[in-house]
């Protein structure tokens, strides 16, 4: 009896969510252009983002080809990970509005998390040139400075926000490496003594000090930390990455992989792991554990390109240069525009004896190539203009 009743009173729940469905969908399909483009500029503000993208999309399909519908369509493919369509309805957006700083911003977004670190700069650039206030802009302007090794820009961007992230262990990290690799060591050591006072004997504290000293060169004290770290809290992630970055580069491979394949456990999520594991079981003549490994991490990161590359290298070893370009194809297919995967796939179809399909993608690498040459020189002449000037009154 109870069980029925439950069963009609789940039964008129579902009729009523699929009749007040079907009316948002009718009211929706009878709104005008303008009722769309406020409705999904709702559903952005409330982070309903795949309804979003389907709004913006729909008023594109309809003939409404502005730079606004553009602009947020792309942020709503950025919060969805859509990098590729992102920039394409962003650039369509610029094209439309060039003045559009939020547009700048966007495409600098979208470059920096798909850590195309020299692509976002010059928005970044762009926007700093336009609102000088800007902070978040000097800050990730400064982190892909940091992450380029460009040093010497980095504390340019970052040196100006201290007083803003006075106990932002991040942000200290970076400036103060920064500062020791332009050999600024008592702006370094400052810096250095800050981060401890703030970190607060932590294992995250712990961790970054390990960072920096391996990046420094001092492999004593950056195990030492790098132990402390990982002693404290083993689940800390990155801690056991970055000992095994560590012991391969002392050339203790086999303690090295022993921390990839720990840290694996802990960060299933990210490429890194993996990759390492895999080109230290190359190095050792073990292409089966690395093409094992690679499986594993292709399971949780079915759309790293970086995955299929290492599993092609490890097939190539095995002489199965067949298999080797089917994972550079999916590589391709996936960063159509990252050269290199380009040229290796070309390798691997000429070994396996498909010499014209080669070549081809070989000329694709070259062409990519100099795109590449091309755009660094126009940031580097965009970059060098927003610095140089003296920003005027506004």
């Amino acid at each position: 009896m109870r069980l029925g009743m439950f069963r009609s009173a789940f039964s008129g729940v579902i009729a009523i969510t699929f009749a007040c469905c079907t009316l948002l969908a009718q009211s929706i399909d009878s709104s005008s252009p303008k009722e769309l483009f406020q409705y999904g500029q709702r559903c952005l503000a409330e982070g309903r983002n795949a309804e979003a993208e389907r709004v913006f999309d729909r008023l594109l399909s309809g003939g409404l080809h502005t730079a606004s519908v553009y602009t947020n369509l792309g942020v709503a493919y950025l919060r969805r990970g859509k990098f590729d369509r992102a920039i394409q309805v962003l650039t369509q957006a610029k094209q439309l509005a060039p003045g559009m700083v939020g547009i700048d911003l966007n495409l600098a977004l979208t470059y920096y998390k798909q850590r195309e670190f020299r692509k976002a700069v010059p928005y970044f650039a762009t926007v700093i040139s336009a609102e000088p206030s800007n902070m978040q802009a000097h800050y990730l302007k400064g982190v892909c400075h940091f992450m380029m090794d460009d040093f010497g820009s980095a504390v340019t961007e970052l040196e100006p926000l201290q007083n803003r992230a006075p106990a932002d262990l991040e942000y200290l990290f970076m400036l103060g490496i920064s500062y020791g690799k332009i050999r600024r060591s008592q702006d370094a050591q400052q810096i250095f003594s800050q981060l401890v006072q703030a970190g607060s004997d932590t294992p995250h504290l712990h961790l970054l000090l390990g960072k920096a000293y391996l990046a420094l060169g001092d492999f004593e004290k950056a195990q030492r930390e790098l132990v402390k770290a990982s002693t404290a809290r083993p689940v800390l992630p990155y801690s056991h990455y970055y000992l095994g970055l560590l012991y391969e580069k002392s050339g203790k491979l086999d303690a090295a992989s022993a921390e990839f394949r720990r840290e694996t456990k802990i960060s299933p999520n990210d490429t890194w792991p993996y990759e390492d594991l895999s080109r230290i079981d190359l190095i050792q003549g073990d292409p089966d554990a690395a093409i094992s490994v690679l499986k594993i991490g292709l399971e949780h990161n079915p759309n790293a390109a970086t995955l299929y590359s290492a599993l092609a290298k490890a097939y190539l070893q095995k002489s199965q240069a067949k298999l080797a370009a089917a994972q550079l194809e999916r590589a391709v297919s996936l960063e159509p525009g990252n050269g290199n995967y380009h040229y290796q796939l070309g390798l691997a179809y000429v070994k396996a004896g498909r010499k014209e399909d080669g070549d081809a993608e070989m000329a694709k690498a070259r062409r990519l190539q100099e795109d590449v040459l091309k755009g660094q020189m126009e940031a580097l002449s965009r970059d060098c203009g927003v610095n140089c000037e003296q920003p005027t009154d506004r």
